[in-house]
């Protein structure tokens, strides 16, 4: 770089959030500087920071049901106080009391059950009266409740499948049906009021008959049932009337749900997805909410959205769907909301197809099931272990394209000074310059305490007190009108977690 002439003394700008999250749908330099061009196993944290998320441990390291898919899991806590994990794998239903480590925790209790495997066959689940009732849309909806065989349901007469089930006001309610060989795609039945065993024939409701759409989700919302369709929401009122309980409205939203095991509560309104991406519901309208990731969700098999599974996890603020990669047949990487931060993120490394949220000691924890017959603790460890077998997190975050208000100028960006946590890790850090795809230039360090003690100091490295953490100055070379960075790691347990940086830019005042 000596001889090159600038326009300006070198000038420092610093970066100290990347708690933005993902944006792949706005052009390369118009991003915030807090949002990310490109991730993969990032979470943020309220404070702003970048880290690479946790792993997965499995609950039955040995695989249940001769390694069959699991299309269900519930959390199922008695008014007793005993709790269990039930979950549909395969062709078998079962449950445990057991959440901690162990070969075979999960007990078979499908009795004379029959239920048909298959990698699109999620479980509608529910509970009420001390018991669990659920239902897949392909065989007769079925009850448990907790350490005995599970039995088919008493349900409207002759009602043979439904889709959905959900609780609420007291009443069980079945949704999109077949009937006497018959199918009713926009029916919902319900119970008679305190019952799962007495329903009347003539108590069910067809929400807007024949309108080409079906209902493809229920979700009880406060005061109101909320009833999915393809591309409308209605919802239930309940009227306390004992011949005409609940009155049917159409919402305004002019979206529907194409995936009912999308739909979670949070911050008193539904998630859920729908064709064209995320949407809000408020109890009255849909407002939009993906449109920066829009050109990731292309990239997912748009024939198994249907099949896309969620959870929300409450401690963490995030909610967490599973999509199938374009050209695959199950679910391989999650899109992630972090509500506090209003930030996206993607997930790879997790094969779900069901997932629960568990309460344990009132200590929340989520579980997923894959397509081998194993159930997982997410949020432990450092690493994943699919199969029980120990894999690392390759996490990676760019940065956007920074101009630095300067897009005529070419810049030499002379050093970075990277702010981090202390992790018994190293972090590798690389950087591009006008849009090359590939890094051009990477560096690697540890991200250790090292030997350094308080008031000390390592060379190009200083420490920041009370906060466990350090700065590294990184030399840079090269030079061009944007440049991009990159922060990675890809190592068996090891993580990290960036605070910040700050680069020191020069633009020369000679331009070719």
């Amino acid at each position: 770089m000596g001889g090159l002439p600038y326009a300006s003394p070198s000038l420092p700008i610093s970066t100290r959030k990347f708690s933005g999250g993902l944006n792949s749908s706005s052009s390369p330099t118009s991003l915030s500087d807090t949002e990310s061009s490109d991730l993969q196993n990032i979470d943020y944290v309220i404070t702003g920071q970048s880290r690479k998320r946790q792993g997965y441990t499995p609950l039955n390291t040995t695989a249940f049901n001769s390694g069959a898919t699991w299309n269900g899991l519930w959390f199922f806590e008695k008014s007793n106080g005993t709790k269990y994990l039930m979950g549909v794998c395969g062709n078998k239903f079962c449950d445990t009391t057991t959440l901690t480590q162990t070969a075979t925790p999960f007990t078979d209790r499908t009795g004379a059950l029959t239920l048909t495997a298959g990698n699109n066959n999620q479980i509608s689940w529910a509970t009420i009266l001390d018991t669990v009732i659920a239902t897949n849309g392909i065989d007769l909806p079925f009850q448990a409740t907790g350490g005995t065989n599970a039995t088919v349901m008493t349900v409207p007469a002759t009602l043979t499948t439904a889709k959905f089930v959900e609780t609420w006001n007291n009443y069980a309610f079945l949704a999109n049906v077949a009937v006497g060989g018959t199918y009713f795609g926009s029916r919902i039945y319900w119970s008679n009021i305190d019952s799962i065993t007495t329903w009347t024939a003539s108590d069910f409701r067809d929400v807007a008959k024949a309108d080409g759409q079906v209902i493809t989700g229920l979700k009880a919302l406060g005061s109101t049932l909320v009833i999915f369709k393809r591309h409308s929401i209605w919802i239930a009122n309940f009227t306390g009337d004992s011949d005409i309980p609940f009155v049917f409205q159409k919402t305004r939203s002019t979206v529907g749900c194409v995936s009912g095991y999308s739909i979670q509560e949070v911050q008193n309104g539904l998630i859920f997805l729908a064709d064209d991406g995320f949407y809000y519901f408020d109890g009255n309208n849909s407002f939009k909410m993906s449109d920066r990731i829009s050109e990731t969700l292309k990239t997912f098999n748009s024939n198994r959205l249907a099949q896309v599974v969620s959870i929300y996890s409450n401690i963490d603020n995030r909610y967490l769907a599973s999509f199938t990669e374009s050209g695959n047949a199950t679910h391989t990487k999650q899109i992630t909301w972090d509500s506090q931060n209003n930030a996206f993120s993607l997930y790879k490394g997790i094969n779900a197809n069901c997932f629960a949220r568990i309460y344990s000691s009132g200590v929340e924890q989520l579980f997923f099931g894959d397509y081998s017959g194993y159930v997982y603790q997410m949020g432990s460890g450092l690493d994943d272990y699919p199969s029980n077998v120990q894999t690392l997190i390759n996490s990676y975050f760019y940065t956007k394209w920074f101009d630095y208000d300067d897009m005529q100028s070419k810049k030499a960006v002379t050093q970075v000074s990277i702010y981090y946590q202390f992790s018994l890790a190293t972090l590798t850090f690389a950087y591009s310059y006008d849009f090359e795809v590939p890094d051009q230039y990477t560096q690697t360090f540890s991200i250790a305490a090292g030997t350094a003690l308080y008031g000390t100091a390592i060379y190009d490295t200083s420490l920041y007190a009370g906060q466990g953490g350090s700065v590294r100055a990184c030399h840079l070379t090269g030079r061009g009108k944007v440049i991009r960075f990159k922060f990675a790691n890809a190592a068996l347990g090891e993580t990290f977690s960036i605070d910040g940086f700050s680069a020191f830019i020069n633009a020369e005042t000679n331009v070719k």
